[in-house]
């Protein structure tokens, strides 16, 4: 793992629609001006290539996924399969 911006960790923690506090768009605006100020680009990625579209973007979609999951008899909306149980289990050679 590398080291993230400030930005990007904070636009991610939006998106996932956690409570944070943040005024997400003031920060953007202040590294922004931070930029301009060094007179040089910083790492941020959303700084550059702006929030994500809450819909996603195209090039990442699945096409395929609607008809794989009505295949194996789960629900458009479902978010795991049915016979997963409400708790993860570890493996039993991965347990201590």
């Amino acid at each position: 793992m590398g080291l993230i911006c400030l930005e990007d960790l904070l636009v991610q923690i939006d998106e996932m629609g956690i409570a944070h506090g943040y005024d997400v768009d003031r920060v953007l605006w202040l590294g922004r001006q931070l930029e301009r100020t060094v007179g040089q680009r910083l790492r941020s990625e959303v700084t550059i290539n702006g929030r994500t579209l809450k819909e996603g973007h195209m090039k990442f979609a699945r096409p395929g996924l609607a008809k794989r999951k009505e295949a194996l008899g789960e629900a458009p909306g479902q978010p795991i399969p049915g016979d997963w149980g409400e708790k993860a289990i570890l493996p039993e050679q991965y347990r201590p």
